[in-house]
């Protein structure tokens, strides 16, 4: 069977996504499948290998074609061109190739699924929507998308998309029953497949690669990914500013992002015990995970509802407990409390975080029996042996496979 798969960003992009894809990818050709993946050449200008990356290669027996897109550092209307130009070399690459299925990706927002869609339909081949974050509502919430007819625009588009694809695969039950909202959803067909931790290869040494240096802490927390304007950072920044005397107590934040500048900053004016790095290469982050004793998983109110962070995968499978800064009643905080792995606050109470905080430095009883709890739960949910299984099934209950 030909399989198709279209997204903005690809391994060896640094964006976990596109690495995800490409696992799913690996995974498809071992089952006998055919793959070729269409993406972009890769973002980061500091990506060493970005000078090696032909058009078109085969690795692992995955077809990658690549083609160039514009830097997006001048704003939405080079973002809007980019998603359009992705659109357009999708749809002539349906039309000039024969596949048995499409995978399409939210990223780019809506003109993402929009035009491959269309091919799809007029070429009668059969869709999977892999929904990363649904949109135009998380737009809606930023704001990209605030002007009441453009949204309904956007979301006309992307409603008529869903509801011709064969599978609509998103990460959690509060995603699914978000897109159930919409008019017509009951024209949907969709599942539920979460992300994983990305495996990296086994190392021939135990050396450390990269120390955070928290010998003197008693709690070290840490937070790993985008630093964006959905995370509610500033409220972190804050707290933690407010125990500053508690210099046993000391967040890692990890990753690059628009509010980074304006965050450290924060940190300076406040003296909070927040400590900064760049992005780092996979092996790294997981190092510094192990070194720390609690994941942070943190989101601006609603947001749950239209995306899950896959940081929260790379925590448990180091083993390690979460504090999770978002809404009681969503399906990660649920989950979370029923396994006992973490702790919720809810991001309309953060004022509630210190106490826990200093109580968790005090009493360090907690972490060995929530490591344990943190470990089962990722091989019971997360492992990458269970998700991909669950990829496998939505061929066979979608008759993809005869």
């Amino acid at each position: 069977m030909k399989i198709l798969i279209i997204h903005r960003y690809f391994w060896p992009d640094s964006p976990n996504c596109g690495n995800i894809l490409w696992h799913i990818s690996k995974h498809f050709e071992k089952e006998g499948h055919k793959v070729k993946v269409l993406t972009a050449f890769p973002s980061k200008k500091n990506l060493s290998v970005k000078s090696k990356i032909s058009s078109y290669e085969v690795v692992n027996n995955v077809m990658i074609r690549r083609f160039y897109l514009a830097k997006e550092s001048n704003g939405k209307y080079q973002r809007i061109y980019n998603a359009f130009k992705l659109g357009i070399v999708s749809t002539f690459e349906i039309f000039n190739n024969k596949y048995d299925i499409i995978i399409t990706t939210s990223i780019p927002p809506v003109l993402g699924i929009l035009l491959p869609t269309l091919a799809s339909y007029f070429s009668k081949v059969r869709l999977i929507h892999f929904c990363m974050d649904i949109h135009p509502e998380i737009g809606k919430i930023s704001g990209d998308f605030a002007n009441p007819f453009f949204y309904k625009l956007l979301q006309a588009f992307d409603n008529w998309a869903c509801k011709r694809a064969s599978s609509i695969i998103v990460h959690s039950t509060d995603m699914k029953n978000s897109l159930l909202k919409r008019y017509e959803s009951n024209k949907y067909k969709i599942d539920i497949i979460n992300n994983f931790s990305i495996p990296i290869k086994p190392q021939s040494s135990s050396k450390c690669y990269f120390d955070i240096g928290v010998e003197n802490n008693n709690l070290t927390l840490i937070f790993v990914g985008n630093i964006g304007r959905f995370q509610g950072l500033e409220d972190i920044i804050n707290i933690m500013a407010s125990i500053s005397y508690r210099r046993d107590i000391e967040l890692i934040i990890i990753g690059d992002g628009v509010i980074k500048d304006k965050l450290m900053n924060q940190v300076k004016i406040k003296r909070a015990n927040v400590r900064f790095f760049d992005y780092q290469p996979l092996k790294n982050i997981k190092e510094a995970i192990q070194q720390s004793d609690i994941g942070l998983v943190t989101l601006i109110p609603e947001f749950i509802k239209y995306a899950y962070p896959s940081k929260t995968m790379t925590y448990l499978e180091q083993g390690k407990p979460i504090i999770a800064c978002i809404e009681n009643e969503s399906e990660l905080v649920k989950t979370m409390k029923n396994e006992g792995y973490g702790f919720g606050i809810p991001n309309s109470n953060i004022k509630l975080l210190p106490k826990l905080l200093i109580n968790l430095a005090d009493d360090s009883l907690w972490k060995n029996n929530m490591k344990q709890a943190a470990l089962n739960a990722y091989q019971k949910h997360f492992s990458s042996e269970v998700i991909l299984k669950k990829w496998s099934k939505i061929l066979k209950k979608n008759n993809f496979i005869r």
